[in-house]
Order: C-alpha cells, then sequence, then structure tokens
C-alpha cells in the first residue's frame, strides 16, 4: 500500500468524516451528496483553487502549473483514503458477517441503487 504517513492519515480521517456525514445526510431523509462531504475537504481544495486562480490572474505559469499539480493531488489522495477506508470497512463487514467479499458487495451495490434513486 506504500507509506502511511501524517498527510495519508489526514486524508483517512477526512476520508472518514465524509462517510459520517453522508450517511447522516442519507438518514435525516437525503440530499446533495457534496453537500455532506465537501466540508471534510474544503480547506485543501480552496488553497489549491485560489493559488491556481493566481498563477492564472498573474499569467504564472510555473504557479499555475505547480497549483494544477496540488488540486491533482488533492484528488488523488481523497481517491486512495476513500479505497483505504472502504476497505477496512470491507474487511470489518466481512469478518463479522463472515460472508466472502464479493457477497458483502453485492448487498451493499444493492443499497447503493435503492438509495440512489
Amino acid at each position: 500500500m506504500g507509506t502511511y504517513d501524517d498527510k495519508s492519515r489526514d486524508y483517512d480521517r477526512r476520508a472518514g468524516q465524509a462517510l459520517v456525514a453522508f450517511y447522516k445526510l442519507v438518514e435525516a431523509g437525503g440530499g446533495h451528496a457534496g453537500e455532506a462531504v465537501a466540508p471534510a475537504y474544503r480547506d485543501l481544495l480552496d488553497a489549491a483553487e485560489s493559488t491556481f486562480r493566481a498563477g492564472v490572474e498573474a499569467g504564472d505559469l510555473e504557479k499555475v502549473k505547480a497549483s494544477w499539480n496540488d488540486l491533482v493531488d488533492v484528488a488523488a489522495h481523497i481517491a486512495h483514503a476513500n479505497a483505504r477506508v472502504g476497505m477496512v470497512l470491507l474487511a470489518t463487514a466481512v469478518n463479522h458477517l463472515e460472508e466472502a467479499p464479493e457477497e458483502v458487495i453485492a448487498k451493499v451495490m444493492v443499497e447503493v441503487e435503492k438509495n440512489s434513486s
């Protein structure tokens, strides 16, 4: 899985916050997922976007490239953190339910489809 450092730990914490917020949103009757998930990452995304905008407005190509790389890095870390947290949730469910991971995921996907329509 690579090196687990403070940055990864921070993103995993944020992924957990986003999942709990999204769960609470659905439990309360629904809404837009972004409303629940965005706050966990908002400061990181705002900082990268602000630097990108400043670079564009100043015509500073190096700043634009660096901030674009920051945005890509944030997106990659979000994806990795959600995958790590999801994998641990899956492992917990597999161990608790004593079912194969494929069976657990099949049940989860049924619930996803029910809650997405």
